[in-house]
């Protein structure tokens, strides 16, 4: 699995703590990309439209820095396979800002158009769940 090279943010003032991770476990110190509470693995396409942005500090909140890149097919199949046999109970010290106990991928939101519209429909169908 692709190993990559980011930095997280803490705090909007912060210069962010340099991190290399395989990237399932990128995958988790970015916060907003997967809804925080569902544990929805976002399709390939909404996927790489946050990886091409290179991250945000996140302002007031958490975030997560990096180049920004692209997966392919192959390596969105390993990042799958690696998300839903994750141990979360045993990775979240290491990776606080998500509350999902699994991950998995819901073909019925392969069809939204950006990540803000998947996030949306990841909240409404999975909020409260």
């Amino acid at each position: 699995m692709r190993i990559v090279k980011y930095k997280t943010h803490w705090a909007y003032a912060g210069k962010g703590v340099p991190c290399e991770e395989a990237l399932a476990e990128f995958i988790l110190d970015f916060p907003y990309l997967m809804s925080t509470h569902a544990g929805v693995i976002p399709p390939l396409h909404i996927l790489n439209e946050v990886l091409k942005t290179g991250g945000h500090n996140g302002g007031m909140g958490p975030g997560a820095t990096w180049e920004p890149f692209q997966i392919d097919e192959v390596e969105y199949s390993e990042l799958v396979d690696g998300l839903t046999k994750m141990d979360f109970e045993s990775i979240r010290e290491k990776h606080p800002y998500f509350r999902f106990n699994a991950a998995f991928v819901d073909e019925a939101l392969h069809d939204c158009k950006n990540h803000t519209d998947w996030l949306g429909q990841v909240r409404k169908k999975y909020q409260g769940k």
